[in-house]
């Protein structure tokens, strides 16, 4: 007697296990989730995937951010900062509220609206990956399909989380120095071929309008060094210092822009990889840091400053001549009066730094 083949409502143990394979073949955050959006848009009946994220610390001002969609019958996914600007504005939690219920109460729900079904899949983690899945279908999403999306989701946060273990500064919860060769490759060189494309005019969208670009991305790179940190150690002890580089650290994912990559490299050094359409606008970036942290008060030391120094990224850059650029910049702000935000190519223009390009071993003048 023949048997018909499964329904793709009910997908077979193979579906899930491609999949799982799929997401776990690479360590690129952006490929991890675009695999994910693509499984789950091939159930039948699904019209459109998006995955939202929670930003913002837990102790205060928390928004939505959209991270990808997955629409039916278009392929690939469209994640990260391929999406338009009208599609990555932050939202207040507000103005989702069964998506906060979702993740609040850590339970699947089900809403309809109009002819639309929504199934809402909370996604734990930490403030890099908690989130929510949100599944629209022409129909409910059958029972069994509706645990087998949960499990995998539990899969792809244990997964995160472990990611997050090796590529996370343990103190800070910022990215670690061995992670910054990569993501600066991953966020320059490859968003390089669509550098020129006519139709590479998506925003980085966000709550501070300036940043905003109406054309081509450019990409810039800023070393923090907080002033007098030996001084801090030897005065209140290290774990007073300690607790100023995580202070510092919350200081950072709350000033610069949910998308700009944050690293501390060790000791009181951090670094910043952020894009704005030119040196005005980084520099007002780097300044909004430079005043946040010397606005604030740190619990058991007072006041602090930070120096700070940054470059361009330019074609065909190394992760390390960039950084030996903006720490030659950091360096000149040290030494003339600290607390201060210095431009590399405003120091060069000045006659102050000589403008040294390095491609690995050679030295170009």
């Amino acid at each position: 007697m023949s048997q018909n083949p499964p329904s793709r409502c009910a997908p077979s143990i193979a579906a899930p296990l491609d999949l799982l394979i799929e997401m776990t073949c690479t360590r690129e955050r952006v490929m991890i989730d675009s695999a994910l959006l693509a499984a789950l848009s091939d159930t039948d009946g699904v019209q459109e995937v998006r995955l939202w994220r929670l930003i913002g610390e837990a102790d205060g001002p928390r928004f939505w951010i959209l991270c990808g969609l997955q629409r039916a019958g278009r392929e690939p996914p469209i994640v990260a900062d391929q999406l338009p600007d009208d599609e990555r504005d932050p939202l207040v939690l507000s103005s989702l509220p069964s998506h906060w219920q979702c993740f609040e109460r850590a339970e699947v729900t089900t809403t309809v609206q109009g002819e639309r079904h929504l199934l809402l899949l909370p996604m734990a983690g930490d403030l890099h990956t908690a989130g929510v899945l949100e599944v629209c279908s022409s129909r409910p999403v059958s029972d069994s399909v509706r645990t087998l999306l949960a499990c995998v989701l539990r899969v792809h946060g244990n997964y995160m989380s472990l990611l997050d273990y090796s590529e996370r500064d343990t103190l800070t919860g910022l990215l670690n120095r061995k992670t910054f060769d990569s993501t600066f490759l991953q966020a320059t060189v490859v968003d390089a071929h669509r550098l020129y494309s006519v139709h590479d005019v998506a925003a980085t969208a966000t709550a501070v309008p300036e940043r905003r670009q109406d054309g081509p991305r450019r990409y810039w790179l800023g070393v923090i060094d907080i002033d007098h940190f030996k001084q801090i150690n030897d005065r209140f002890g290290h774990l007073v210092g300690d607790e100023a580089l995580t202070v510092l650290a919350r200081l950072m994912r709350s000033t610069f822009r949910y998308d700009d990559r944050l690293y501390r490299f060790g000791g009181e050094e951090f670094v910043v990889l952020l894009s704005a359409p030119d040196e005005d606008s980084a520099r007002a970036a780097f300044e909004r840091f430079r005043h946040a942290v010397e606005s604030h008060y740190f619990i058991g030391i007072g006041r602090s400053t930070v120096s700070i120094g940054f470059s361009d990224v330019r074609a065909g850059d190394t992760p390390q001549a960039c950084f030996d650029r903006a720490d030659k910049a950091v360096y000149y702000g040290k030494t003339h009066g600290r607390n201060q935000v210095c431009s590399q190519l405003a120091l060069v223009a000045a006659g102050e730094l000589e403008d040294n390009m390095k491609f690995g071993s050679v030295e170009l003048f």
